[in-house]
């Protein structure tokens, strides 16, 4: 029988529609914290497609059409080496003798941006996330805390997404001036496996089936990873240039070397998917001379291949 109460008892709260949603990443933030202060401790992973790049890792740009007021974020292709008309135009305004176009540089800058997999170890702000892996998004001051364990200045080395090795991190974040600080943040001293379901894991043959099945289902970190400028993306850029700078024989100077880069661009790669169990894969990483690397060494690579893929 129907329910013809409901159609005459309307209230707003019926017509609300729950975003179900569910994000897979981590945003700590001091505002969401206790008096101001953000605190958790959460452990690196790596990421089992490719951990060579369990630190993604790019140059980005937010740029804003000031005619239509459009926003949005623009990897700078400086990431992989290229060519870059942010850069040229950055520089270009910044060495003028215009004190307006100086100013209008600012528009153009670029900030370094990192993203890798952690597992939400402990988190009172957000009990409901305690356990689950999640992508979290950090700057140069984070990144350069994991440099420094995997090469101190003083004692041995620590690779932090060692899975058996590593030590979780405490994620310590203030406000300062109005921003998030993360100076406090560090990495604990106790050298623990990974958890799952609340239980350590250890180098045994079902464990480690175990581990791999949660990497597995961990969100896609290559959604971080520098993506190749389609048409839009250009022509966005081109309108702001065009827009925002004065002066025609700047904007056809980078208007042409962003052409000439256009066409000299390979196709993105396409995305990687995940190895068979039974693949052998080289999980060894790139040696690093500067803050755009990430060098996990031999051990951890031979431990990664060995225990999850050797026994499998």
């Amino acid at each position: 029988m129907e329910n013809l109460n409901d159609i005459f008892n309307l209230s707003v709260d019926d017509f609300k529609s729950e975003d179900k949603k569910e994000t897979t990443n981590y945003k700590p933030d001091a505002n969401s914290g206790r008096d101001g202060v953000y605190k958790s401790v959460v452990r690196f992973l790596p990421w089992h497609q490719n951990p060579k790049k369990s630190v993604m890792q790019k140059w980005s740009c937010w740029l804003t059409n000031p005619l239509t007021e459009e926003s949005k974020m623009v990897d700078c292709p400086s990431s992989v080496g290229k060519k870059s008309i942010l850069q040229d135009m950055f520089w270009k305004l910044k060495k003028s003798e215009s004190v307006a176009e100086q100013k209008l540089s600012e528009n153009f800058s670029r900030r370094q941006v990192f993203a890798s997999l952690v597992q939400i170890i402990k988190d009172d702000n957000r009990p409901e996330l305690v356990g689950k892996i999640m992508i979290w998004k950090y700057g140069v001051k984070i990144f350069n805390k994991i440099q420094a364990e995997m090469k101190p200045e003083f004692g041995k080395p620590h690779i932090p997404f060692d899975l058996f090795e590593g030590k979780p991190f405490l994620v310590h974040i203030t406000k300062v001036a109005g921003f998030n600080n993360y100076d406090n943040c560090r990495f604990l001293d106790e050298k623990v496996p990974v958890t799952i379901d609340g239980q350590k894991m250890e180098k045994s043959e079902g464990d480690l089936a175990k581990i791999m099945e949660f990497l597995k289902a961990s969100p896609d970190l290559s959604t971080y990873d520098y993506r190749e400028w389609d048409e839009d993306t250009n022509t966005f850029v081109n309108d702001v240039i065009r827009n925002s700078v004065p002066g025609g024989r700047m904007i056809e100077s980078v208007e042409r070397t962003n052409r000439e880069t256009t066409k000299s661009a390979p196709k993105p790669a396409a995305q990687m998917s995940a190895p068979a169990p039974s693949a052998k894969i080289d999980t060894t990483l790139p040696e690093l001379g500067s803050a755009n690397e990430l060098n996990l060494d031999d051990d951890f690579s031979k431990s990664f291949d060995d225990d999850l893929y050797g026994s499998l």
